[in-house]
């Protein structure tokens, strides 16, 4: 009769099961560094686009604030939503236009390649309804979760920092690119916090920082102020958080062949006598 002592050899199920395959780093220093690179090979286009949001959308703000009567509820509700859209539309066209320089860089498409992204190619072939949609949806799952309590709002903000970006790049529809961020941000949560969800933070602040205008003389002061430290600020946090979704991809897929690779073989057991 067989022993069934220490010799036994474990049930298969009781084997060790293979080690999950470990995470890739994302030094938040490698990534600055990459969007500097990227800000510094066309630093005069991004400005010019950044620049151009930014203006467009202070004055727009500006017609609302000293141009819109207050006391016509209609004409004033429109105004602000037109002015609204307008943000919202520079904003997604600005980080589009980002999204398409690095990903094309990245495929070789540096100046000289004879690969070159244009304004006009960019706002032809962004997915403009898919983009405004996620816009909108983060932003009211961000508002239920200050509303509710301040840190899920905070997580939330943080967990779909890269919805727009996922949907550029990876072509995604709203609700996919939704979940698909917070999977790419789980692992990286507080790097994610550190490059890009603070930084939004802090420019949201800054905005507020900005005295309002009550003369001609101000309201160009105030315009160059938003045209070129905005812009710069924009310009910034948009090529950090680009280049920071295109290696959370990286890492992501990198983890997943690691995954389905096959297991080395056990070795042989030795004939017994």
């Amino acid at each position: 009769m067989k022993s069934r002592g220490h010799g036994a050899e474990p049930p298969a199920r009781q084997r060790a099961e293979p080690a999950r395959p470990p995470r890739a780093r994302i030094p938040p220093g490698a990534v600055l560094a990459a969007a500097a690179r990227a800000g510094r090979r066309d630093f005069w286009r991004i400005l010019a686009v950044a620049m151009a949001v930014s203006l467009v959308t202070a004055v727009a703000e500006i017609i609302v604030d000293h141009f819109v009567d207050p006391t016509n509820s209609v004409l004033s509700i429109s105004a602000q939503l037109s002015a609204s859209a307008v943000s919202l539309l520079g904003t997604v066209f600005l980080s589009g236009f980002l999204c398409r320089l690095i990903s094309t860089a990245g495929r070789g498409g540096q100046p000289g390649h004879g690969k070159r992204v244009t304004i006009g190619q960019v706002a032809r072939t962004l997915p403009w309804g898919r983009l405004v949609l996620a816009d909108l949806m983060v932003t009211l799952l961000t508002v239920l979760g200050l509303v509710a309590l301040v840190i899920p709002g905070l997580i939330i903000i943080n967990l779909l920092a890269v919805t727009g970006p996922v949907i550029e790049i990876e072509d995604r529809r709203v609700v996919a690119a939704l979940r698909r961020s917070a999977r790419l941000v789980r692992p990286y949560f507080w790097t994610v916090a550190l490059l890009a969800t603070l930084p939004v933070m802090l420019s949201s602040e800054l905005e507020t920082v900005i005295p309002d205008p009550s003369g001609t003389g101000e309201i160009l002061e105030v315009l160059a102020i938003r045209g070129i430290g905005e812009a710069l600020i924009e310009a910034a946090i948009g090529l950090i958080l680009v280049e920071l979704s295109v290696r959370l991809i990286a890492a992501d897929a990198a983890r997943q062949a690691q995954s389905r690779a096959p297991a080395s073989p056990a070795a042989p057991k030795a004939a017994r006598p």
